[in-house]
C-alpha cells in the first residue's frame, strides 16, 4: 500500500475499470485523481471515506463552535492562533481577523451540515483578497477613501479549486 497520491487518466477508468479502481484501493488515502483532457480533473474515493472526511470536519467544526460559545476568551485565543493556519491574516486589522474567524466557523458549521466544505473556499478567498489590499497601504488608503458615483459591478474574488 502506498501513501503517494494515486493518479490515472479518465480514459483508463473507462477502458480498464477494475485495474483503475484497484489503484484507489491500494492507496492509503483511498483516493484517485482522474485526469481529463477536456475538463477539470476528478477525485474518486469510496463512499465510506467521503463520509469519514465529512464527519471529521463536521465534528471538529462543532467542537470549535461550542468552545467559542462557552467562553469569550476562546474567540480571543483562536483569533491569536489563526495566523498559523492563514499567515496572510497578519495584514488584516485585529477586528477583521475576529470577523474572519466567526464567518469561517459559521460557514464551516453550515456547510458540513450539508455534507460539503465547498462553501468555505469563497470565504477564504474573499478574506485573503481583503488581506492583500491591507498589505498595500497605498491601495488600502485609496480603497477606503469615500468616493462619489457608481463604478459598476465588482468582479468576485477568484476562488481556488477545492482539494
Amino acid at each position: 500500500m502506498t501513501t503517494a497520491p494515486a493518479e490515472a487518466n479518465f480514459s483508463e477508468l473507462i477502458q480498464k475499470p477494475k485495474d483503475t479502481v484497484a489503484l484507489l484501493q491500494d492507496n492509503a488515502r483511498k483516493g484517485l485523481t482522474l485526469h481529463r483532457r477536456d475538463g477539470e480533473d476528478l477525485y474518486l474515493t469510496t463512499a465510506e471515506r467521503a463520509e469519514q472526511v465529512t464527519e471529521v470536519v463536521g465534528s471538529t467544526t462543532r467542537m470549535f463552535v461550542a468552545l467559542m460559545k462557552s467562553d469569550p476568551k476562546a474567540v480571543e485565543m483562536l483569533t491569536s492562533v489563526f495566523p498559523e493556519a492563514f499567515p496572510w491574516v497578519r495584514f488584516l486589522p485585529g477586528e477583521a481577523v475576529r470577523e474572519f474567524l466567526i464567518e469561517f466557523m459559521d460557514t464551516a458549521r453550515a456547510a458540513t451540515e450539508l455534507g460539503t466544505v465547498g462553501p468555505l473556499a469563497p470565504v477564504i478567498a474573499s478574506w485573503k483578497a481583503t488581506a492583500e489590499v491591507y498589505s498595500d497601504p497605498d491601495l488600502a488608503k485609496r480603497l477606503l477613501t469615500p468616493t462619489e458615483g457608481d463604478f459598476g459591478d465588482a468582479e468576485p474574488p477568484e476562488v481556488p479549486p477545492t482539494e
